[in-house]
């Protein structure tokens, strides 16, 4: 059940544009929970996230980019038949366990916090795991996409600057995804 508090400074005062009110017992207590753990999990089992990972990239690369891909544990090997073939190593701060992880303990805490509607910030979250997780999916793609085409020098600019840039870029947005997910349209807050 869910109970709502007004404070002002003065409670004297009526309520007015500097009363806040706040809402408990949302029930965000087992989501909260369950994405710290989440949290958790995710770091303590980089190891198969990554192999996981690599699987799931080589399979795009099969059908995308030119050439055979495929995986062995947290190893993409691509365009295997036509031409150079590459590979290309999942470590662990190059996997999206690192991103999944804090996106996942922030949205823990807002649970906890119960002041954003449940089912509101389930959609947030969700939007931003995705997003983070495509995100580096896509620095992959651009990554495999330049060393086939340029070799090693098309790596280095990739994996260094165009794909890091995509992924603070795709983390940024999670992050704000989750923070909007306490505002409504018109800038007010969320009950």
């Amino acid at each position: 059940m869910s109970a709502s508090v007004e404070y002002s400074a003065d409670p004297q005062r009526p309520p007015g544009p500097r009363a806040a009110s706040i809402r408990t017992g949302q029930g965000g207590l087992l989501p909260g929970l369950a994405c710290l753990a989440a949290a958790v999990l995710a770091m303590l089992q980089q190891e198969s996230i990554r192999s996981f990972e690599a699987w799931a990239v080589a399979w795009v690369f099969d059908r995308v980019l030119g050439g055979s891909s495929y995986s062995v544990r947290d190893i993409i090997f691509h365009n295997i038949g036509a031409g150079q073939p590459f590979g290309l190593m999942v470590t662990g701060l190059c996997s999206s366990a690192v991103l999944i992880a804090p996106v996942l303990a922030l949205s823990g805490v807002l649970f906890l916090m119960g002041r954003i509607a449940v089912p509101r910030l389930a959609r947030a979250a969700a939007s931003a795991l995705l997003i983070v997780v495509v995100s580096n999916g896509l620095r992959f793609f651009m990554i495999a996409g330049a060393q086939q085409a340029w070799g090693e020098q098309g790596f280095s600019i990739m994996h260094h600057f165009l794909g890091s840039f995509v992924v603070i870029t795709g983390f940024a947005a999670a992050i704000i995804v989750l923070v909007r997910a306490g505002r409504t349209s018109r800038g007010r807050h969320a009950a």
